[in-house]
């Protein structure tokens, strides 16, 4: 069989971008890039999923993701979701963006010290049946990397119960981490085709060059089970199944 296509957007001085698709492809995928003022449908042909990858800044000063919402892709995009044509994942900054384009509820405001900020998180899977947590046990813990200077998730009390009581809230940071509100740390939409996580798991992905581990600095590698999980979604969707 072969690999599935991936589509990654490369958002402007997108510094995660390049180290998604290295991720995709050990994962087994093969990554597409795609330009962010791409506005053709046909462009996401054989694209059963796309990704929004994190570490661009642009718009920042505005308000996390919001000017990169606005690129021409998210319209595209936006409509093949509406269609039932592909899951689309954001990463990090990628999840900003969904809000931002109202793809997912909630937002993301400043962190409690106003500064960038990049550090380790332990997190929590609560639901593996998603597209971004069927490679992981329900209940599992894995350490993952979460940085920038606007990574606290927020939302009405409305958005919190639906969150909650319909279980579209996928992993959760373990108490005191993040900063996010019910320590929500992803998210899905009700259909699963729209899935947000604040982490970045590109960064868990290589021995030596992942995230502290009892066995030694930098061997965490947790992040592999999310695109793991990712091909195995875009492979499902290949054979006629949109979402996990």
């Amino acid at each position: 069989m072969s690999a599935p296509k991936i589509g990654v957007v490369m958002f402007d001085a997108a510094t995660d971008a390049l180290s998604v698709l290295r991720a995709v492809e050990l994962a087994g995928g093969t990554p597409v890039k795609l330009h962010p003022r791409t506005t053709v449908a046909p462009d996401l042909a054989d694209l059963p999923l796309v990704i929004l990858p994190g570490g661009f800044s642009y718009g920042d000063y505005l308000r996390a993701g919001a000017l990169a919402a606005t690129q021409p892709i998210m319209r595209v995009l936006e409509d093949a979701v509406k269609a039932q044509e592909l899951t689309l994942i954001g990463l990090g900054n990628g999840f900003q963006v969904l809000t931002e384009t109202g793809l997912l509820p909630g937002g993301f405001v400043a962190n409690d010290v106003p500064v960038f900020d990049h550090t380790e998180v332990d997190l929590v899977v609560e639901e593996n049946t998603t597209a971004i947590t069927s490679a992981y046990d329900t209940g599992e813990h894995i350490r993952l990397v979460l940085k920038g200077a606007f990574t606290q998730y927020t939302a009405t009390q409305e958005e919190l119960e639906t969150l909650e009581n319909l279980g579209n809230v996928v992993i959760r940071a373990t108490e005191s981490a993040a900063g996010s509100v019910n320590n929500i740390a992803g998210i899905s939409s009700d259909d699963g085709l729209v899935l947000g996580l604040t982490a970045s798991p590109e960064y868990a992905i290589e021995p030596g060059f992942g995230t502290d581990h009892a066995d030694g600095p930098g061997l965490g590698v947790d992040g592999q089970g999310l695109f793991v999980s990712v091909v195995r979604a875009a492979i499902a969707a290949k054979n006629g199944v949109v979402s996990e």
